[in-house]
């Protein structure tokens, strides 16, 4: 029950095309258009993704999701220089590996998870 324990993860957008190439770049999520003001990555795995067209986000006042990522350090650089921030650092968890917490261009935080 674990493994299906997420079906979906919506992120609040003002900027539809900037979200979509900072998404393409740092995970190669390929949106699509999917009703007004909506766009839908979907893994054909039993997790989709939605990109939801907002006026205004509170950085911060989201729900957190980690994305599982082979190299931290990799995905951290990346997203600094493709439009995103560091909100947190490279930060070990005992006996389990690691997190780091990212910023998109709108601010919202996105977790990062490498496994030991």
């Amino acid at each position: 029950m674990a493994a299906d324990l997420i079906a979906h993860l919506e992120i609040p957008s003002t900027n539809l095309n900037r979200t979509t190439e900072f998404f393409i770049n740092l995970f190669k999520w390929d949106f699509k258009p999917f009703g007004k003001g909506y766009l839908l990555y979907n893994t054909h795995k039993g997790l989709t993704v939605g990109l939801r067209k907002v006026d205004t986000i509170k950085s911060g006042d989201t729900t957190t999701f980690h994305i599982n990522v082979p190299d931290i350090e990799t995905v951290l650089k990346k997203a600094s220089e493709i439009g995103g921030s560091i909100f947190r650092g490279k930060t070990i968890i005992p006996a389990m590996g690691y997190y780091a917490l990212i910023k998109d261009p709108d601010g919202n935080i996105i977790g990062l998870y490498q496994k030991n």
